[in-house]
Order: structure tokens, then C-alpha cells, then sequence
């Protein structure tokens, strides 16, 4: 064997080496693990107001997108929008007061938010996830059709707590 040859194969065996050596890409997963967690679907979670280091830990898992449903001002602990920008990950903002902003107008952007979001991973939240449900059932009732029991149990899955009742006089309304 040449000197040549010699000096390819030991190339081409450090290279394969090298390459078997390498440390493994991480695993991704859809959900972190995050403490106000409430509910989830195929490739969204829904939680209540992550922390930095939650928001860190969700870019590290994979997550594409986080959507956040908070009222201006509401949280000013950091700059949610800058540090998700910063983490590489798509940060949407459909504020959601209260009771007063479940508009058709807003379930319609959160529907379509959803839709561009597709299948990618996304964290959806709010203070609580209440408010993240509350959209989930009127979107539920109002594009998907379902019945107001049915809007309400796919609401209640999704976070809604406390604004049930606010949910079911708007959808028992149906203009």
C-alpha cells in the first residue's frame, strides 16, 4: 500500500471516528416541564405565565413559538417578547383582559395564529391558562361548530377555570 493510500484511510478513519465520537443531538420534545402547566394538545402546551429560565428550557426542547394572551402591562417581571426573540423562538401577543375581549374578532386571530403555528411546538399562555381555555372554547363553538357542552369540555382541556361561566352566557347568546 502506497503512502498515499496510507494517509486516506487513516483520514477517512478519524473522520469516521470523530463523527462516532460526537456528542448526540438532543432529543425534543413538545412539552417542557414547566409549574403552571395546565393543559395541552398535540404539539402545544398551555400554562400559566412562564418564568426566564422556563422560556430558556422550552427554546432548548424545541419549542417554535409562544403565544402570549396577557393585557399590556399586565407583567413586567421581564421583557417576555425580547427574551423569546432573543432564544430564537416566534413570539405572538393577543392581549385578552378579560370576558370583554372574547370577540369574535380576537377567537378569528387566535384561529388563525393556531393555523400558522401548525404543528410546530408552542407554549400558549396567559396568567393562569384561563383565558387560553376561554379561547379554545369559543373557537370551538364559533369555527368548529361544536355544541356549547362540547366547546366548554374542549375549553376546560385547554386551561379554562374561572371565566366558565363568562364563556357559556357568550356562547348560549349566539347571535
Amino acid at each position: 500500500m502506497t503512502t498515499a493510500r496510507i494517509r486516506v484511510f487513516a483520514l477517512l478513519a478519524a473522520a469516521l471516528v470523530a463523527a462516532a465520537c460526537a456528542a448526540p443531538d438532543k432529543p425534543r420534545v413538545e412539552r417542557p416541564e414547566m409549574a403552571a402547566a395546565v393543559g395541552h394538545g398535540s404539539h402545544h402546551q398551555v400554562a400559566g405565565q412562564p418564568s426566564a429560565d422556563e422560556l430558556a428550557a422550552a427554546a432548548e426542547a424545541g419549542v417554535v413559538h409562544v403565544v402570549n394572551a396577557r393585557a399590556e402591562g399586565e407583567f413586567d417581571e421581564f421583557d417576555e417578547a425580547q427574551a423569546v426573540d432573543e432564544l430564537g423562538m416566534r413570539y405572538h401577543h393577543l392581549p385578552i383582559a378579560g370576558p370583554q375581549d372574547l370577540t369574535r374578532q380576537n377567537v378569528a386571530q387566535f384561529d388563525g395564529l393556531l393555523a400558522r403555528i401548525g404543528e410546530q411546538p408552542a407554549i400558549l399562555h396567559c396568567a393562569s391558562g384561563n383565558r387560553i381555555g376561554a379561547l379554545f372554547a369559543l373557537r370551538a363553538a364559533w369555527i368548529h361548530n361544536m355544541s356549547v357542552e362540547d366547546a366548554l369540555a374542549e375549553g376546560r382541556r385547554h386551561g379554562l377555570t374561572g371565566l366558565e361561566q363568562a364563556v357559556r352566557r357568550i356562547l348560549e347568546k349566539r347571535d
